[in-house]
């Protein structure tokens, strides 16, 4: 199949990233004695900052030539081709602002599909390096394809490894939640951050008033095929991890990603080893005991009876 070569340049804001990577050493800090804070902490962070900043230079460096291959442009006339390569380097750049830089390169692949919006499917593959593929209908505009949260939610997966058919739900949970995360941060949200959030999690609240777990009532939900809410009440997870992670480090579940990408995202294979990353990075078992929680509780003493 023939390809197009689409070399995207992204510069992430120096300052944003030095600023998540001090939060994240300052989260050692904190069991430090009082005596020793002044000049240790001092120290670390004059380290850090060094470090961050040598880690960027070279980050940065290798974002300019780092190159997505654009699959199946050949089906489409120029100017369409044109329009889908804009969407797509505004999709890439936008999650990238957001999740930070992925580690490893992408193949998006673009299939002609004729419906009534811009993306009417899309998944992911993760054979090889990971793939993203896109079917979609070019008689939409540009902004109609940058305003769709398709390509944010595909590409929010490739975040994280591929953690299996068991946990489906937290996948599609975590694109969920950031899809809107990458959107508000890019200014294409309509409205409020948790207004959306309220919007799309309260209808599904009422599935996980059961004495089931969490996590149970989740996956039964994907194997009926009942997706927004099986979608939606796992990205109810990830607003919980966020309003700790905020309360506890002063952080983001966003800022910790893109930490996350730089650390730990090639070496990690699965569920668990997913959760030890962002543990370890936070110090504290804050992920792993949230997830005991989905899988051992009742679904009812972990999700409220109303979003709020």
């Amino acid at each position: 199949m023939k390809y197009s070569l689409l070399t995207i340049s992204i510069k992430p804001t120096l300052a944003r990233l030095i600023l998540v990577k001090l939060r994240l050493v300052k989260l050692t800090l904190v069991k430090l004695t009082f005596v020793k804070l002044a000049f240790i902490k001092l120290a670390f962070v004059k380290l850090a900052f060094c470090c961050v900043f040598l880690m960027h230079c070279f980050h940065a460096m290798s974002v300019t030539q780092d190159q997505f291959k654009v699959h199946g442009l050949s089906a489409f006339e120029n100017e369409q081709a044109k329009m889908l390569k804009d969407w797509l380097t505004q999709g890439v750049n936008a999650t990238r602002d957001t999740l930070g830089v992925y580690p490893t390169p992408l193949a998006l692949h673009l299939y002609p599909r004729e419906s009534n919006q811009p993306v009417p499917w899309a998944y992911t593959r993760r054979d090889g390096k990971g793939s993203v593929h896109l079917h979609v209908d070019v008689r939409f505009g540009l902004t109609k394809f940058v305003d769709d949260w398709t390509i944010y939610h595909e590409l929010a997966h490739m975040a994280l490894p591929y953690l299996g058919d068991e946990y489906r739900w937290f996948s599609e949970g975590f694109a969920s939640f950031m899809q809107y995360q990458i959107m508000a941060q890019a200014g294409l949200l309509k409205g409020k951050l948790v207004d959306n959030y309220h919007t799309k999690i309260s209808p599904h609240l009422r599935w996980f008033n059961s004495d089931l777990t969490a996590a149970s009532i989740a996956t039964r939900l994907m194997d009926n095929q009942q997706y927004p809410a099986a979608y939606w009440g796992g990205a109810y997870f990830f607003i919980i991890a966020d309003q700790l992670l905020i309360k506890r480090h002063s952080t983001t579940l966003t800022e910790l990603i893109t930490h996350y990408q730089d650390c730990c995202r090639t070496h990690d294979k699965n569920l668990a080893d997913v959760v030890t990353s962002l543990d370890g990075i936070l110090n504290e078992a804050l992920f792993s005991r949230l997830l005991e929680q989905y899988e051992n509780k009742p679904a009812r003493e972990v999700y409220p009876e109303n979003f709020e």
